[in-house]
């Protein structure tokens, strides 16, 4: 099979993500890469098989920032069996032996006891390494494994809940807050605290919560964790035992959920991990990024936002420095050498003419300070197919010339009636660069998902005021937003007028006595009605062909883009290298075929047109 080709932007940020029990961290990184077409990424600390909560993930050029952020504390919610121990230490290894349940008392003790420096020897389930094995490939096989206890720091140790044992459960439980250092097993603990009573344990249950200033409740899919309790744990591992593991398949409300959780590195995301931030001086900037000697006068320091000083503290690393462009865009990190900066990595400068954001970015306060200081002017809405109605509220953006022209749209707008996405009429990536041809300077891309349909419309604007500096925004005359549509053009008008932007309600625009609507669009697209299609669009409708993969003329069809019915039609074929053919195309039970003239035969569209 062919090899799925390359991103070769692999998009640079962070991404909370709140793993659930029963994949290993490794393959909950598949669902990140697929949700935002990222081949580099990678986690900050590993959570076992069994244990659920907070990866914090980084990808593109901050997969840098891995170590750094792997030596940040860690929080964890933990739900301890007393009185049964296992090979594991955790609920799916085997039974070794029992003991006796501890009192409430016996383990608030133990809480108090191991609080602080602490020597604490590995379990032998692990994947630290023994002479050039894993442990636990060792302790599998029978063989002896003998690991040296290491430093660590138990900040907290509280116990939160009990369950004493009963007559159907002779062990006892507590649920304990723990608060430690890198390199901390919680299911270590848990053993020594069993061991200070002569008893042995295990985890039944483990959730990471916090990873230094990220917190699992601003994690992508923390929604989908259940409650944490004793009585869920106990349940949970009764389960496990009986059925084992039970991974869930990911799906598109998962990857919608993770975008909108992808956080670009910003000077305030700097300074909430422990890195002082500063800015690269433009006329330095040939020099940077030429790899020149670093001096003291390139750079500029950028001010701390005080809500993040409690944050740096947590987590400061003074010898490291984030460096920005005066955009605002992530230049790559030094650090302090013994007479002047030294490179770290450099992130080369990107074309700032256009940009894309996620609603997370939005919230982050991720635009420039410049564009803040213009203002900009806006159009929120489906634009999923970029007809003539659409075209009218994208040219009274661009008629605001003192503002900066963005366009906030969704990546999947429409639901059927069964609760599925609707394909879109043109593909994100065409929709992203007619936008940018057209002269709009930035898109703010949203995924639909419950906690955005539930977003009160007024809040969700305000949001944009503050965030974006909004001073300008257009909409159609049906447009509504906010739960079930509550909010509308009069609600608009009433808000621009307390917030101080102003707004205009663009008419619609009538095609062939009709309405211009996406669902037009799609209907003539399915229908095979071409002519109609391009009178809608002002252009011929294209079909987006560069995510597929096509073998001796034959590709599956891929993407959310509608696709005209099962049939032979004569099309124009745009291929990859530039050049353009009049041949023949079939569709057929999800297949598309392309019989191109000899001269291009292996050569694959770019873009097909009808």
């Amino acid at each position: 099979m062919p090899k799925k080709k390359k991103n070769p932007e692999n998009p640079s940020g962070i991404i909370l993500y709140a793993k659930r029990s029963g994949i290993t961290s490794f393959s909950s990184l598949w669902s990140v890469k697929k949700a935002i077409d990222c081949d580099k990424v990678g986690h900050t600390g590993t959570l076992d098989s069994f244990a659920e909560g907070l990866l914090v993930v980084l990808s593109g050029s901050l997969t840098h920032l891995v170590s750094h952020v792997t030596s940040f504390r860690k929080k964890y919610l933990a739900v301890i069996c007393f009185g049964s121990g296992t090979d594991t230490l955790d609920p799916t290894g085997k039974l070794t032996g029992e003991g006796k349940a501890l009192s409430r008392e016996d383990v608030a003790a133990a809480c108090s006891h191991f609080t602080g420096a602490l020597l604490q020897v590995p379990p032998v389930f692990s994947a630290l390494h023994v002479d050039g094995q894993r442990a636990s490939d060792l302790a599998r096989k029978g063989g002896e494994v003998e690991l040296d206890s290491r430093q660590i720091f138990i900040y907290k140790n509280e116990l939160l809940d009990y369950k004493a044992a009963d007559e159907s459960d002779k062990n006892s439980y507590a649920l304990v807050e723990v608060e430690c250092s890198k390199g901390t097993y919680i299911r270590a603990l848990a053993r020594d605290m069993a061991a200070l009573f002569g008893s042995v344990a295990h985890l039944s249950a483990l959730r990471r919560i916090e990873v230094g200033p990220f917190t699992l409740d601003d994690a992508a899919c923390s929604s989908l964790l259940d409650d944490f309790t004793i009585e869920n744990a106990i349940a949970k591992e009764n389960l496990m035992r009986q059925d084992g593991l039970s991974p869930q398949k990911d799906g598109e409300d998962v990857f919608a959920d993770i975008r909108n959780h992808f956080l670009l590195f910003t000077p305030r995301l700097a300074f909430s991990c422990g890195l002082r931030a500063e800015c690269i001086k433009a006329e330095w900037e040939k020099s940077y990024l030429n790899g020149r000697p670093l001096s003291a006068k390139m750079f500029s320091p950028l001010p701390m936002d005080a809500d993040t000083e409690d944050d740096f503290k947590t987590c400061e690393s003074p010898d490291e420095r984030a460096v920005f462009y005066e955009g605002g865009q992530f230049a790559g990190m030094t650090r302090i050498g013994k007479a002047r900066p030294e490179y770290s990595f450099v992130v080369p400068k990107k074309n700032e003419r256009f940009r894309v954001y996620s609603w997370a970015d939005i919230q982050e306060g991720g635009l420039p300070d410049e564009w803040k200081e213009n203002g900009v002017a806006l159009s929120v809405g489906s634009f999923d197919a970029l007809h003539r109605g659409h075209l009218a509220l994208v040219d009274a953006v661009l008629a605001q010339k003192k503002l900066v022209p963005g366009i906030v749209l969704f990546r999947r707008p429409f639901r059927g009636e069964d609760g599925s996405f609707l394909p879109s009429a043109l593909s994100l990536k065409q929709r992203l660069e007619f936008l940018e041809d057209r002269g709009v300077r930035f898109v703010v891309v949203l995924d639909f998902s419950p906690a955005l349909a539930r977003t009160d419309g007024s809040l969700f604007f305000k949001t944009l005021v503050r965030a974006c500096k909004l001073r300008y925004l257009a909409e159609g005359q049906d447009f509504r937003c906010g739960w079930k549509g509550s909010f509308g053009s009069d609600a608009i008008a009433d808000l621009a007028s307390k917030e101080g932007f102003s707004f205009d309600v663009i008419g619609d625009v009538a095609v062939a006595g009709e309405r211009a609507s996406s669902s037009r669009v799609r209907a003539a697209v399915q229908s095979a009605d071409f002519a109609v299609a391009s009178e809608l669009l002002g252009r011929p409708f294209e079909y987006d062909c560069r995510r597929m993969r096509f073998v001796k003329g034959a590709a599956r069809l891929v993407g959310q883009q509608v696709c005209p019915p099962d049939g032979e039609y004569v099309v124009e074929a745009a291929l990859s290298n530039g050049r353009t053919a009049s041949c023949q195309c079939r569709i057929q039970d999800g297949s598309l075929s392309l019989m191109l003239p000899p001269e291009m035969s292996g050569m694959e569209p770019a873009f097909i047109r009808f």
